[in-house]
C-alpha cells in the first residue's frame, strides 16, 4: 500500500485499506522529498511536523505546538536538541542546513546533526542579486555583506535528512523519481 500526501495534491483514496493495518502489517508510505543544501552538497529530507500552524498547513504537515518547547534555554555546556535551518523567503531554492548526518543511518558520526530545526528566514535585500546559497557559511557571508536579512523565528520543524549526495541514502529507503 502506498499513500502520498503533498500540499495541494489529492492522494488516491487508499483510506479504505487503512482498516487492514495492525501491529503485524508490513506497509510502506510514500512522502515527498524536499531538496536542500549542506556544505555545498545537495541533501533531501522530509518534513513531518511544525510548531507553526500556518506553516504546517502550507506544507501539509502535522501542527505540533509542543515542538516550540525545545527552544527553552539550554544548560551551559550541554548540547541543544535543535539547530538553525535557513529558509529563503523571497527566492526559490531549498533550505540550507548547518549539519547533516555523516554517514546516513546508524553509522552517523556527526554530533552536530539533529532532525529538529528552528527556522531562520533569509530575505534577499535586492532580488536581482539573489543566487542559490548552498551552505551556512554562504548564508552568513551574505548576511555579513548585507545582501540578505536574517530573521530568527520561534518555528521549530522536524525534518530528518534521509539522503545526501555526499553520504548516501538511509538504509532501507527507496527513492522513486517521477
Amino acid at each position: 500500500m502506498m499513500f502520498t500526501s503533498q500540499a495541494g495534491y489529492a492522494a488516491p483514496d487508499t483510506n479504505s485499506d487503512l482498516s487492514k493495518l495492525n501491529e503485524k502489517s508490513v506497509a510502506t508510505v510514500e512522502i515527498p522529498l524536499l531538496a536542500g543544501w549542506y556544505q555545498g552538497h545537495l541533501v533531501h529530507y522530509i518534513s513531518t511536523d511544525m510548531s507553526d500552524q500556518k506553516m504546517a498547513q502550507q506544507a501539509d504537515t502535522n501542527y505540533v505546538s509542543r515542538l516550540s518547547n525545545v527552544l527553552r534555554a539550554p544548560v551551559p555546556g550541554q548540547p541543544s536538541a535543535v539547530d538553525r535551518v535557513y529558509k529563503l523567503s523571497n527566492f526559490d531554492q531549498g533550505s540550507v542546513f548547518p549539519s547533516a548526518p555523516e554517514s546516513v543511518g546508524y553509522r552517523n558520526k556527526s554530533e552536530a546533526y539533529t532532525p529538529l530545526w528552528v527556522v531562520y528566514m533569509v530575505t534577499w535585500r535586492d532580488t536581482t542579486k539573489a543566487h542559490v546559497l548552498k551552505s551556512e557559511e554562504e548564508v552568513l557571508d551574505a548576511t555579513e555583506k548585507q545582501l540578505v536579512d536574517l530573521t530568527p523565528t520561534k518555528i521549530v520543524v522536524n525534518c530528518p535528512i534521509l539522503y545526501s549526495a555526499k553520504e548516501g541514502l538511509l538504509n532501507g529507503l527507496q527513492i522513486h523519481i517521477k
